[in-house]
């Protein structure tokens, strides 16, 4: 009888918790709810001092939002916040300077309400 008991109780302690982190993301003991957004790089490739066009979409209306730059062996290029039009889009450019080093750079649009986008630039020697 004993026995029966405990495999109950380890039964209903399984089945209790997946429900109880489910309860605490949802009541706010989670992180922001991501959404999927867009983000186009253009031209994809370029040398230091091209002027890279980043282009986001699938914000909500009035997001604020900022785009990042992880540049190789840099710290993070944290941009200036914009504000998603009534469509959802917000457009800006970068430029990455003399001194900054070849290689992949990974571009990011993060908004403020949950919505995420990510790219690419290649980045060859002036």
């Amino acid at each position: 009888m004993r026995g029966r008991a405990v495999v109950v109780i380890a039964v209903l302690a399984i089945l209790a918790t997946p429900a109880c982190s489910r309860i605490s993301r949802h009541f706010g003991g989670g992180s922001t709810p991501t959404r999927k957004g867009t983000l186009t790089v253009a031209p994809p490739s370029g040398t230091v001092g091209t002027a890279f066009s980043l282009s986001a979409g699938g914000f909500k209306p009035g997001e604020p939002m900022t785009f990042e730059v992880d540049v190789p062996n840099r710290p993070r290029f944290v941009g200036p916040s914009h504000t998603a039009d009534p469509g959802g889009a917000v457009s800006s450019k970068y430029t990455p300077q003399n001194g900054d080093p070849p290689g992949t750079y990974v571009v990011k649009a993060v908004g403020s309400q949950g919505t995420r986008a990510q790219g690419q630039i290649v980045v060859s020697a002036g």
